[in-house]
């Protein structure tokens, strides 16, 4: 098993098919599809499954609307079963006991062009829950 940390001011870089360690929050973390990240506080282990669903505008096209991305998340606490949450980067979830967030998705789309898996990058933004 492989393990990445890498710290760029506040961005950690997970490395393809690795596990990324996210000691303090909150945190931007660069994800490819299939990447790990282990949170320490809460203990919770996030893999980013896949893209399901992709609407945003492609660069050549004319839109009303931006559209959206929705990821597919397995979750693994370190305490009870592993469950999937869909994270729409239309808002944010916190259902994993920290908050997501979509920064960004990358590539964006092309007219007539198809965006292959494995160069897909994710900017995920993990941040602490507010005490209720």
């Amino acid at each position: 098993m492989r393990v990445c940390t890498v710290w760029l001011g506040l961005t950690v870089l997970g490395c393809r098919g690795g596990i990324t360690t996210v000691d303090q929050l909150p945190q931007t973390v660069r994800l490819a599809i299939g990447s790990e990240i282990q949170l320490a506080s809460p203990s919770v282990r996030l893999k980013l499954e896949a893209v399901t669903q992709d609407s945003r505008c492609p660069i050549g096209a004319t839109c009303v609307w931006a559209g959206s991305v929705t990821l597919r998340f397995s979750v693994v606490p370190a305490t009870g079963s592993a469950t999937e949450i869909l994270l729409d980067s239309e808002r944010p979830d916190s259902s994993a006991g920290v908050v997501l967030r979509i920064a960004a998705v990358t590539p964006v789309p092309r007219l007539d062009t198809t965006i292959d898996p494995k160069d897909i990058r994710v900017e995920l933004e993990i941040s602490a829950r507010s005490p209720q």
